[in-house]
C-alpha cells in the first residue's frame, strides 16, 4: 500500500470520528428487581415463598413488612434469604409464625404489602412492593337428610343431619349402602 492511501484512510477514520456524536448505551438496567408475581392470593400465611429476578448491579436489598416503617435485612428475617441480588434471582420466604406479622390480627380478604428498597449504588434507592392476599379456605355447612330405607320401604322421619365440610366444586352422585339411599345437592 502507498502512503497515499494509508494517510487517505487514516483522515477518512479520523473525519468519521471527529464528526460523529458519541452514544453511551447501558445493556441491562441498573435498578432491576422484579418480583413474578407481584400479587400473590394465598389460603395459608405460614409460608409465602417471594421470587424476583434482579440486576447484578444490585448489592443491597432490604424489606418492610411494615408499610416502610422499619426496615430489615432479609437474611435476619429468613436465614435462607440473600441480602443482593446472586446469579440474578433474589428470593425470600415470608410466614405469618415470625413478627411482625406474629403479632398482627390478619383477617380473611386482608391484603398485606410487602416493599423492598435496593440499592445499585451508594445514596441511590428503588423501591418495589409485593401484595399479598389472604383468602383461607372456608367451611361451608351442609343439610343431609336422611330418606327411606331401601328394601324395607320403612320410613324415618325427622332425622336430619348437619355436615360440614370445604367447599369443592364436585359433580352431584348418588350414594347407596347400609340399606339407606343418601341423595344430596348443595342449596343457597
Amino acid at each position: 500500500m502507498s502512503k497515499i492511501a494509508i494517510l487517505g484512510f487514516l483522515w477518512l477514520a479520523l473525519a468519521g470520528c471527529s464528526d460523529s456524536t458519541p452514544e453511551v448505551q447501558v445493556l441491562r438496567a441498573l435498578d432491576d428487581l422484579t418480583f413474578n408475581p407481584q400479587s400473590i392470593v394465598t389460603s395459608s400465611l405460614v409460608s409465602v415463598p417471594l421470587q424476583a429476578r434482579c440486576a447484578h448491579y444490585v448489592n443491597s436489598i432490604e424489606m418492610s413488612l411494615d408499610g416502610g416503617a422499619t426496615w430489615l435485612s432479609p437474611s435476619a428475617y429468613d436465614n435462607s434469604a440473600g441480602t443482593s441480588c446472586k446469579n440474578g434471582k433474589f428470593q425470600v420466604q415470608l410466614s405469618n409464625l415470625k413478627a411482625p406479622w406474629s403479632a398482627m390480627n390478619i383477617s380473611a380478604g386482608q391484603t398485606l404489602t410487602v416493599k423492598f428498597r435496593a440499592q445499585p449504588r451508594p445514596g441511590h434507592y428503588f423501591y418495589k412492593e409485593v401484595s399479598i392476599r389472604y383468602t383461607p379456605s372456608t367451611s361451608r355447612s351442609q343439610d343431609m337428610l336422611v330418606g327411606t330405607s331401601v328394601d324395607t320401604g320403612m320410613d324415618q322421619s325427622g332425622a336430619s343431619v348437619r355436615l360440614k365440610s370445604r367447599l369443592r366444586s364436585t359433580s352431584q352422585h348418588v350414594a347407596t349402602g347400609g340399606h339407606f339411599r343418601i341423595q344430596g345437592r348443595i342449596a343457597e
